[in-house]
């Protein structure tokens, strides 16, 4: 059983992401964790939300593989999310998954006069985020709005407990770049898990 669940969003094989991603992996294998990788675009996912999935306009159907998504959600501990910031917000394909899988009534539902209930407490996530801004510019003028959206509005609103590392000026990419990267990579990832 896979107790963290790797979500993976970037079309390119070779850059800052894959880079991230690879090393992220080679650290579960060294130390012995249990994971699952789900490569939004290797598997070709459609991020489109339909009519019949439509929470509030009646819908209830969830397809046989976001259920497979939400079971292993629940059977997991933490979440790793890497991905780029495109236009400030995070790209469509990783959108239309947490439309479609993050549903009413498995992430989160609500009592009367619309308070929330968080459903997934207990798990904790962990963001891996790649921008072309230089992160001081980031901060001052669009003050990490692209993260707040994920780690508090999104994965927060239903219980799960986000850490956040942001890597800003990635858009040359070199064997210096990815050394910097694997080595901030390799701290954040020790102090998720307490290695």
């Amino acid at each position: 059983m896979a107790k963290t669940l790797i979500i993976y969003a970037h079309p390119k094989t070779r850059g800052h992401c894959s880079t991230i991603r690879d090393e992220v992996e080679r650290l579960m294998k060294e130390k012995g964790e249990g994971y699952e990788l789900i490569d939004l675009y290797a598997m070709k996912y459609d991020p489109l939300l339909h009519e019949k999935e439509h929470y509030t306009a009646g819908g209830r159907a969830i397809s046989p593989r976001n259920k497979a998504f939400q079971q292993k959600i629940k059977r997991a501990e933490r979440l790793i999310f890497i991905y780029p910031i495109w236009w400030n917000s995070m790209p469509a394909i990783l959108k239309g998954w947490l439309d479609r899988v993050l549903t009413s009534h498995f992430a989160f539902r609500f009592l009367p006069y619309g308070i929330p209930v968080k459903l997934l407490k207990g798990r904790k996530a962990l963001l891996f985020i790649t921008g072309g801004t230089n992160r001081i510019l980031a901060w001052i003028f669009l003050r990490d709005r692209a993260a707040k959206i994920m780690a508090k509005d999104t994965l927060g609103f239903c219980g799960i407990k986000t850490s956040v590392c942001q890597f800003g000026s990635c858009t040359a990419f070199d064997g210096r770049k990815a050394a910097r990267l694997r080595k901030t990579v390799q701290r954040r990832m020790e102090r998720f898990y307490g290695w």
